[in-house]
């Protein structure tokens, strides 16, 4: 039995699918879904969405957005999602030091609070990016970790 995925933002959808395994990033912390998961409705945070394709992990990165899980089908409503495999690093640093800017910018102004958190939310979610794609997230680490054999930890004796 396999999830059927997909990930959809309000200009398109990115992603329909069928996957083994999908990795949610939400507000209580990282979440595997697997077939059969109990329905769930979660909160989604800037991050990355790890999806598992025959024995391949492919990468999206998200903005804030909801997860549903129902049966098999996981739906994704994001405010942004990419492949990772299609960032261009060194457009994303411009991006990113100009929504920093803008932030800024609005903080010194004193910006209406909803519109700062719209700045804030998009300088996540493009941080989040170059994260990802310098393979540089803790969380990831964590993932490849917590997926590994587990290994016998050495017992001291008792002397």
């Amino acid at each position: 039995m396999s999830l059927t995925l997909d990930i959809v933002t309000p200009d398109r959808k990115v992603l329909s699918t069928v996957a083994d395994e999908v990795v949610l990033p939400t507000e209580s912390g990282v979440s595997a879904v697997l077939t059969s998961h109990v329905p769930l409705v979660t909160k989604l945070v800037a991050g990355e969405i790890q999806v598992k394709v025959a024995d391949q992990w492919e990468h999206y990165a998200v903005g804030e957005g909801y997860a549903s899980v129902l049966g098999n089908v996981v739906s994704v409503l994001a405010e942004a999602a990419i492949n990772v495999s299609e960032i261009d690093l060194s457009e994303l640093e411009s991006a990113q030091k100009r929504a920093e800017a803008a932030l800024e910018k609005a903080r010194v102004e004193g910006v209406d609070p909803d519109e700062m958190q719209r700045l804030a939310s998009g300088a996540r979610y493009l941080k989040s990016h170059g994260a990802i794609k310098k393979g540089i997230r803790s969380d990831k680490k964590k993932f490849t970790q917590r997926n590994q054999s587990p290994q016998k930890k050495p017992t001291k004796e008792k002397m």
